[in-house]
């Protein structure tokens, strides 16, 4: 089955500037993959719609230590919408593969970073370059 990305969209997001959120900004490419994996996360929607598509949400959550969900203070939260078209209906089969685990979010992800690097820059910020996710040890510690 043959899979495409159709597009993206940005469906939320939050940024409250201080000092602390702007180090952890600008060390987010050096966190190593099992302390990024707490500030990052995705699911797979299928819609019942269209039996084609499919979508990635990654919903990417940094904020101060000590901060609670409801504190917004100190905080960039995120949540990008990656839109996938297949030339066939999806099936239960492909839905236990590892394309919508493990191929479709590193395909979108490339487009989050550069949209989270251009958000900073355009913004007025230094540039925000989120690190690479290896979404193949991502299924493996999971066990998905």
């Amino acid at each position: 089955m043959k899979m495409r990305l159709v597009g993206y969209r940005v469906v939320s997001t939050i940024f409250n500037a201080s000092v602390p959120i702007m180090d952890i900004l600008s060390n987010v490419s050096t966190m190593d993959m099992n302390e990024y994996s707490n500030s990052m996360s995705f699911e797979v929607i299928y819609p019942d719609h269209n039996p084609k598509d499919f979508f990635v949400l990654f919903n990417i959550t940094l904020k101060e230590k000590d901060k609670t969900e409801d504190d917004s203070e100190g905080l960039f939260s995120i949540k990008f919408l990656s839109h996938f078209e297949c030339d066939k209906d999806i099936d239960d089969r492909f839905k236990n593969s590892d394309f919508p685990i493990v191929n479709a979010p590193a395909i979108a992800y490339p487009f989050l970073r550069a949209f989270i690097n251009n958000y900073f820059i355009n913004a007025g910020y230094p540039p925000v370059l989120l690190p690479t996710y290896n979404f193949v040890k991502f299924k493996e510690k999971h066990k998905i």
